[in-house]
């Protein structure tokens, strides 16, 4: 297998640099160089580290690094600072600019199996035990770790990562800067079965499924092939591990799906939607434009845009937040309830006795 030149070096950045990644305004001295990014107590004399809230402020006191990046309304402070509207945004980009490495591209290893007519981009890495099938098309760049598939002609866009034991079937495609972590599915047959009497017939899932660009999938997750047609996840979807989608879906544009969600078939999903850990979602059903369904519920009617929606049913969070008091005022409740019963029994038998006297 052939290997790129590996790069010894850390990173480094001045804070001058890093201001403008992130958008920030620079405190202090600009060229000061830092070689990465920890918290608050873990950070050493090379680092900068963040804090997101100013009601931390006492934890600021105690850190060794060399520069902090921090709300813009953090109170002046001796050391060298970014200000930023968003700190934790400002973290995530820094630390993807530390952790992003030099391209070095492995090449395809000979014990990986390539089919027939598979068109390969530049600059690849194909590590041992990755089978790609016929037909296939893989854009510049692309990563395939150990024991992932790739069935006939599925084709994976550039820039893409699919960690080991992924799984993209027959004729699925996956888009540009797609990461694909470790044991998730593209592709399996959608659930669908006919009656015939007692028996359960199988219907042929003959669609596909579609990745847009810049989407992630945690691991283990499945994505179903449609029946017919394409299950579409859109571009900027990010999901959680242990995730399902059945088939025939719509995934709508950087919406986020956290673990164990089940979304069953042909169910559409609006932009920017938030699904919560747990959440299960009836098939045939639409979920408006930025709604969010609190952890654990259960959907089974269409959601509106920009609902927030909490318990199973599901029902507008606000008053599931009412319930919930309701709930556990219950067994006192209940016991109130058996009090007042008792009191009218014996007023009832009062009133009674007194009537045949």
């Amino acid at each position: 297998m052939k290997r790129g030149k590996q790069e010894g070096m850390k990173r480094k950045a001045t804070l001058d640099e890093l201001a403008n990644l992130v958008g920030g305004k620079v405190e202090g001295d600009g060229s000061l160089r830092v070689q990465g990014i920890a918290s608050l107590e873990e950070a050493g004399e090379e680092d900068i580290t963040f804090l997101a809230e100013v009601k931390n402020l006492s934890r600021l006191e105690k850190t060794r690094a060399s520069a902090v990046i921090v709300p813009i309304n953090l109170p002046p402070s001796p050391r060298p600072l970014i200000r930023t509207a968003n700190p934790y945004l400002a973290y995530a980009k820094v630390q993807a600019f530390f952790q992003t490495k030099p391209l070095a591209p492995r090449g395809i290893d000979p014990r990986a199996f390539i089919g027939q007519g598979v068109k390969i981009g530049r600059d690849v890495s194909i590590f041992p035990f990755v089978f790609v099938a016929d037909g296939c098309e893989l854009g510049d760049r692309v990563i395939l770790y150990p024991g992932v598939y790739l069935g006939e002609s599925a084709r994976v866009g550039e820039d893409s990562v699919l960690f080991p034991n992924v799984v993209v079937m027959d004729r699925c495609l996956v888009g540009k800067r797609v990461i694909l972590h470790p044991g998730t599915v593209i592709g399996g047959d959608g659930f669908g079965f006919a009656r015939d009497g007692a028996r359960h017939v199988k219907i042929p899932q003959v669609g596909t499924v579609v990745i847009e660009d810049d989407v992630e999938i945690g691991t283990n997750c499945a994505v179903d092939r449609a029946a017919m047609g394409k299950t579409l996840i859109k571009r900027g979807v990010k999901t959680d591990n242990m995730v399902h989608i059945g088939h025939n879906v719509t995934v709508g544009e950087d919406t986020i799906i956290v673990a164990q969600v089940g979304i069953a078939g042909s169910t559409e999903i609006g932009n920017r939607v938030a699904l919560g850990g747990q959440v299960g979602v009836v098939g045939h059903l639409k979920i408006g434009d930025g709604a969010m369904i609190g952890a654990q519920a259960g959907v089974g009617q269409d959601v509106g845009p920009g609902q927030i929606l909490s318990g199973s049913p599901a029902f507008p969070h606000r008053e599931w937040l009412r319930a919930q008091v309701a709930f556990r005022k219950l067994p006192e409740m209940k016991r109130t309830l058996a009090e007042l019963e008792e009191k009218v029994k014996k007023m009832e038998e009062a009133i009674e006795k007194k009537a045949h006297s």
